[in-house]
């Protein structure tokens, strides 16, 4: 053991968060050293007038810039080596991108491939990005993925049918604009999902191995504020209710950016892969099913879990405190309205198998408070059909 051991590291962006905080785009970019902008996002969002709107704050600095927008929900590996080529071609120098995690994690592949070069698939794994990206800067358009603030991204190796996550602090954006306006766009059924993903973030981060005294108060304060506002948020899409939906999503993020997450996620991304489920669907099928077998290895964090989503254990049992948590968490669920097994999503029972290889390979499995093994996760799997 040397003296290095036990040091921990704690890495944010710089965060604008407000009502209109879009507006200062341009001048972020331009902050940046920005001429040329690479704008990454999804047809969506276009569709939403959100790109109109940055564009015009990018003309207002005096700044050009190109639209990428090939992006789909869990994003391909040849859609980010596309937009690297048009990033490279437009000799851009900086990237904005506006969206929900699929455009910022195809912005971070972008960054990642016009600086290092290779293929994005050389990437998988963590601190691997060993030479520094051009600048980003992250619009979130929804509250879900916390991709704007985390050191992580997730692309889909599309020959493989399988989800690569790449980690380091060299692809965390410089800035991120947080403005709750951009969620007034977004579904219901989207809110419901991307809040689920925010909740799964949070948990995940609080239970981890590699949770500490930094992290601890983001992911439950995060817990507290999806308990709160995330039902009225997706129902009456008001403005408090997004606003408190949007820190949620800001502080579980930088919650596991930290920490890193668990078992849900490690499961959740080979469906992503092979079946092109939402992610936040994923994740919220699969939660209470990993919430159950993984109570018994921290019951006091699940307990204070269940406390920040307005459990009263007073005179509970540890046991019962901990339990109270999945009560909770499948409430939730089932007042969103949102599936509940993957059956609905016409998962094969015949390709758990292979689901559950990677799953155990997955990186966020390594911090879960357990590591199942294959057999386990199989088990786990077929409990949430």
């Amino acid at each position: 053991m040397n003296g290095y051991d036990s040091l921990q590291k704690f890495e944010v962006p710089e965060i604008i968060h407000g009502l209109g905080a879009m507006g200062i785009a341009g001048q972020c970019a331009k902050r940046l050293g920005g001429e040329r902008v690479l704008l990454v996002t999804d047809p969506g969002v276009i569709h939403a007038g959100w790109v109109d709107e940055a564009v015009g704050y990018l003309r207002a600095e005096g700044l050009k810039y190109v639209v990428y927008d090939n992006v789909v929900t869990n994003p391909r590996d040849f859609h980010v080596e596309e937009g690297a080529r048009v990033y490279e071609k437009q000799e851009c120098d900086v990237i904005v991108a506006v969206g929900g995690g699929s455009p910022i994690d195809t912005a971070k592949g972008i960054a990642i491939l016009v600086s290092n070069h290779g293929c994005i698939h050389d990437y998988e794994g963590c601190n691997l990005v060993t030479q520094p990206v051009p600048p980003l800067v992250c619009i979130p358009t929804t509250a879900g993925t916390g991709a704007d603030v985390t050191q992580m991204a997730v692309v889909t190796h599309s020959e493989k049918r399988m989800k690569m996550v790449i980690l380091g602090r060299a692809i965390m954006p410089e800035i991120s604009l947080i403005d709750p306006r951009l969620l007034q766009t977004e579904s219901s059924e989207l809110i419901a999902a991307t809040g689920m993903d925010t909740l799964t973030h949070a948990i995940e981060a609080y239970v981890s191995s590699l949770s500490w005294t930094l992290t601890d108060p983001h992911a439950i304060h995060a817990i507290e504020l999806v308990s709160e506002h995330l039902v009225h948020a997706a129902r009456y899409k008001d403005i408090k209710s997004l606003d408190g939906m949007s820190i949620a999503c800001l502080e579980a993020g930088i919650a596991f950016s930290n920490a890193i997450l668990g078992a849900v996620h490690a499961l959740a991304h080979p469906l992503g892969g092979f079946y092109d489920i939402h992610h936040g669907l994923a994740n919220a099928i699969l939660l209470p099913t990993v919430v159950r077998r993984n109570m018994e290895y921290s019951l006091d964090k699940y307990a204070r879990i269940a406390r920040a989503m307005g459990v009263d254990t007073n005179g509970m049992s540890l046991e019962t405190a901990a339990s109270s948590s999945l009560l909770a968490i499948t409430k939730l669920i089932e007042d969103l309205g949102l599936p509940s097994r993957l059956s609905e999503f016409n998962v094969n029972p015949d390709d758990i198998s292979l689901l559950a290889d990677l799953a155990k390979d997955d990186m966020c499995m390594r911090t879960n408070p357990y590591c199942y093994s294959k057999d386990e996760i199989e088990t786990l799997y077929r409990e949430a059909l």
